[in-house]
């Protein structure tokens, strides 16, 4: 095993959700170049750090110069470093189990895995891995604040099992693959155990022959929000646009003319229709402006802005010197926002020095798909026909 790449695999473990179900897709999206966001660099900094403090605990290293690096990150923040403590406790924790049931457990850190058995070219990085008798920890740190992530039949993290497995399975006689993805800022830990010999059929019997479509470019698309979520031909794919204009079909209908069903099919698709029109819209602004596509039926503008300030001290100076005070031309003091303030002193300490003046106010009701795994409300009609039927 070697430290972290850089580079990735067309058909790697973080993409797999996407090309098991859409095979077409990796070598659809393999002409369009990678994208980076703040988020993703935030992300990719947490796992730096986490790495950084894993290393410092368990291998002796001495991480003050990198950590310096880190630190001096514009994502960088309190709440960032609480945040990985908690992942690097987690971890801490795993160990001491896996030490009553072994004498010598191995972690290994961001560690590269090949699974090229049953993937071409297949390999990925496993944020941290517990290798001991009987069970096999793989353990994968998302910092992201959005979607809560499963464990259960996740495909990335049985590919991390997998190439773990394949890797050091001689070593130590492994039982149970325990997959587990941390989530710190959704204080949340979802964990999912498979059998080694289901992993090994799994990967004989499903993975590897689509992995042999998706390496072809070959097998049907299959678009679905999950797996175009990060499909980098999301915006232009054919398939992709024919399956969010089946919704042509009810061909604007009054809503009241629906039936409730007709509804629900309509409910399930505006989230995933309106990323997908959002995407061909940024998609096509970025190509008109960047290459000078021309795009039929469409031009570019100076589009609208706002009046802004040039030199905010010279403005003051002036307005000063006319006899305006100062109370009277700036803002009021305002405490930061809740997230501003977490990541300045940290969500822990927060809490402990103000937590009993922050409040959570009950959230308006909102229409969810059944899977939500939010409790569901009774509205004030299903209360009152129920109070009805209490007294019949």
């Amino acid at each position: 095993m070697t430290l972290l790449p850089d580079r990735h695999a067309l058909l790697g473990p973080s993409g797999a959700h996407m090309w098991l179900a859409c095979p077409p897709s990796a070598r659809l999206g393999e002409q369009y170049p990678d994208t980076e966001s703040d988020y993703t660099r935030e992300g990719t900094l947490a796992h730096r750090l986490a790495e950084l403090r894993l290393r410092e605990q368990w291998e002796g290293r001495d991480i003050t110069e990198q950590l310096q690096e880190v630190q001096a990150s514009p994502f960088y923040n309190n709440a960032m470093a609480e945040h990985v403590a908690d992942y690097v406790d987690f971890i801490a924790e795993r160990m001491a189990e896996a030490k009553t049931r072994c004498p010598d457990p191995q972690l290994y850190i961001e560690t590269e895995v090949h699974y090229e058995d049953y993937v071409p070219d297949g390999f990925g990085t496993s944020d941290a891995c517990i290798i001991a008798d009987g069970i096999m920890d793989v353990i994968d740190l998302k910092f992201g604040a959005g979607v809560p992530v499963e464990a259960k039949d996740n495909p990335q993290m049985r590919l991390y099992g997998l190439g773990q497995y394949l890797e050091l399975s001689w070593a130590y006689r492994i039982d149970t693959v325990r997959m587990t993805i941390f989530q710190p800022r959704l204080g949340r830990i979802s964990s999912s155990s498979i059998q080694a010999k289901e992993l090994l059929d799994w990967a004989e019997n499903e993975l590897k022959p689509v992995a042999a479509l998706a390496w072809a470019g070959g097998g049907e698309f299959h678009p679905g929000e999950d797996q175009c979520r990060w499909c980098k031909a999301a915006a232009v794919c054919r398939a992709r646009a024919e399956y969010q204009l089946e919704l042509a079909k009810y061909d604007f209908a009054d809503p009241a003319t629906m039936s409730w069903e007709d509804v629900g099919k309509v409910l399930a698709r505006i989230s995933d229709l309106t990323k997908w029109a959002e995407q061909v819209q940024a998609y096509a602004q970025s190509a008109a402006i960047t290459h000078g596509q021309i795009i039929p039926g469409w031009k570019l503008v100076q589009g609208r802005s706002n009046r802004k300030y040039a030199d905010e001290p010279a403005i003051a100076a002036a307005l000063r010197k006319a006899g305006y005070k100062a109370g009277e031309i700036y803002k009021p003091k305002a405490l930061l926002g809740l997230t501003a303030m977490e990541k300045l002193v940290g969500a822990k300490k927060l809490n402990q020095l103000a937590g009993q003046y922050i409040i959570k106010p009950e959230g308006a009701p909102a229409l969810v798909p059944e899977s939500d795994k939010r409790p569901a409300i009774h509205t004030a009609a299903q209360a009152a026909e129920d109070f009805k039927e209490d007294l019949t």
